[in-house]
């Protein structure tokens, strides 16, 4: 797996976002990802990018939602609010 977080989270902003009414935003690297992936803490893993990245690449736990179709496609998400939420991308540039 440690190829596959290079290949996919190299280039890529990495954001936890809990899904409550008073959502809060955290950076958070690629040790903190594995660490949770590995271990019990309960989350989704959203990658927000193209269908053909997705494709090249991607976190086995991930679903694929492009980010400009969050709001279509939400009924994808958890409907438990508490349930944090973490997004990653390819990044800037």
């Amino acid at each position: 797996m440690p190829n596959l977080f290079k290949r996919a989270f190299g280039i890529f902003a990495v954001f936890l976002m809990a899904s409550t009414a008073a959502a809060q935003v955290v950076v958070v690297d690629v040790a903190q990802v594995q660490s949770w992936l590995s271990g019990t803490k309960k989350f989704v893993l959203v990658d927000v990018r193209t269908p053909d990245e997705y494709r090249e690449a991607h976190i086995p736990q991930a679903v694929n939602i492009q980010a400009d179709r969050i709001a279509v496609e939400r009924s994808r998400l958890p409907k438990d609010k508490s349930m944090p939420l973490m997004f990653y991308c390819r990044g800037v540039g």
